[in-house]
């Protein structure tokens, strides 16, 4: 089940807005999800640019929700991940390593 939260521009200008606590996030562009993941937001989100340390080629909006804490944060991934999976026999594009 996609996170319930509205989509936004993957811009380093839109990512900024974001603060460094704990939450699950989707990447994703205008046909698929292309990514699941999970951390200190702000931080992972700017990783996932072309010059970061895990970018995520394609990948043009996001969404986040906060869970308050890093346990939250693997639990609600990992729901996510199993849900997109149940729906679409597969895990997202740039999630395989987990399957």
């Amino acid at each position: 089940m996609p996170l319930p939260k509205r989509w936004s521009y993957l811009t380093k200008e839109d990512v900024t807005r974001e603060t460094a606590n704990y939450g699950v996030y989707e990447l994703g562009n205008e046909y698929d999800i292309l990514y699941i993941g999970e951390g200190a937001v702000y931080t992972q989100l700017m990783s996932h640019f072309s010059q970061g340390r895990a970018p995520i080629v394609g990948a043009s909006y996001y969404r986040v929700e906060y869970t308050g804490g890093k346990d939250r944060a693997v639990q609600r991934q990992n729901a996510e991940l199993h849900a997109y999976k149940r729906k679409h026999g597969r895990y997202p594009r740039f999630n395989r390593r987990k399957g």
